[in-house]
């Protein structure tokens, strides 16, 4: 039996254990039910000690110590892929300095390595982070050259490509549906259920409300779409400057703010609501669309390398550029709209596509990992 560990190097805020879909969780369920081991390793810069579940056959959960810089972690030691005797690791660490030393001991030990990248420059809204960790890159991109690595977008493709980097194919991200609850309720019994206005039209954002995700876009959206109220699921820097803002132009009445909820729970919003709201636009994938589509909840998003890929305009969804092409759009969708979302979400992006592909690189890992060993 193969064993491919899929190994984290971000410790911020997002993917917390009980929160949102946790891609790693999500993508070695996926090895387990094509007959793999998936073994997921998670920071825990509080840590003194690891610690593991088994949430069920095949799938293991580390949580390990680290050292971490920011939201970056650097791993103190690659030893526990000797002891679950690892075939392969899938990295998804895109410009993470974390990744060079992983790539050093999977060399030494033949360990397949190969990569599933999201993005390649900074995000950080501190013009010195994004300095230092672009300049850091150019270590991560010797490593790609040399080794499987698949994009999770075209857009990444294109820019692997241009960076001179040999992009081996999509892999795009999937979502797990071993941990989405069945909803069988219809719309009206679940808003009467969660105290939501059962004739109203409502639409659920989702997300880190940091300035990444554009919360504070909800005010004007709300302005340009007066008969729409929201459900706004999510806690961040912008929250409390969010609040302010709604308040001010007299929109509070308008919306349910939820700083925090169980991964079960977010997904009766999904069904209760009529549509979903991605407002950002370097969304890389986005968790919460997939599931919000898979809901069959219509998405209306910013155009970004994510929902690009994700949504058919006009089809599963709607790509817009501008908040008042967003709010024209919410009065677009309907159920129709939201069947084919989630036609679209079982049909190419559950976590079984990824894992079938990444499987069909260890039969030939000496050659694909390293030339020879």
């Amino acid at each position: 039996m193969k064993t491919i560990a899929i190994p984290q190097f971000y410790c911020g805020p997002s993917g917390r254990k009980g929160l949102y879909n946790r891609q790693e969780v999500g993508l070695a369920r996926a090895f387990a039910a094509l007959g793999a081991r998936g073994i997921v390793l998670y920071p825990d810069p509080g840590a003194a000690a690891p610690t593991v579940e088994e949430p069920e056959p095949n799938v293991k959960v580390y949580y390990l110590p680290v050292r971490a810089l920011g939201s970056q972690a650097f791993y103190k030691s690659w030893q526990i892929l000797m002891d679950e005797h690892v075939d392969a690791v899938h990295v998804m660490g895109d410009n993470s300095p974390g990744v060079p030393a992983l790539y050093r001991f999977c060399q030494r030990h033949g360990i397949l390595f190969y990569s599933q990248l999201g993005a390649l420059k900074s995000t950080s809204s501190h013009k010195a982070v994004r300095l230092v960790m672009d300049l850091l890159l150019c270590r991560n991109l010797a490593i790609y050259k040399k080794t499987p690595t698949y994009a999770k977008t075209p857009a990444v493709a294109a820019e692997l490509e241009s960076l001179g980097v040999p992009c081996a194919g999509l892999m795009p991200v999937g979502l797990d549906t071993a941990i989405i609850p069945d909803v069988p309720a219809e719309r009206t019994k679940l808003r009467r259920a969660v105290g939501l206005d059962p004739d109203a039209k409502i639409f659920v954002f989702v997300g880190r409300l940091d300035p990444y995700k554009r919360p504070l876009d909800l005010v004007p959206l709300l302005k340009a779409a007066p008969h729409w109220q929201a459900v706004i699921i999510g806690q961040g820097s912008q929250a409390g400057a969010l609040s302010a803002a709604l308040a001010q132009a007299d929109l509070t009445g308008r919306c349910r703010l939820i700083p925090e909820l169980p991964n079960t729970a977010v997904h009766v919003f999904y069904h209760a609501c009529n549509a979903f709201v991605n407002l950002n636009d370097q969304e890389i994938f986005g968790m919460s669309l997939l599931e919000a589509m898979y809901a069959g909840c219509p998405p209306v998003a910013r155009h970004a390398p994510g929902p690009d890929l994700i949504i058919e305009d006009g089809v599963s969804g709607l790509l817009c550029d501008t908040v008042e092409e967003m709010a024209a759009a919410l009065n677009k969708v309907d159920d129709a709209m939201g069947a084919a979302a989630q036609k679209r979400i079982n049909e190419h992006f559950l976590w079984q596509n990824s894992a079938e592909l990444a499987l069909t690189l260890l039969p030939h890992k000496r050659e694909a990992a390293h030339g020879q060993r």
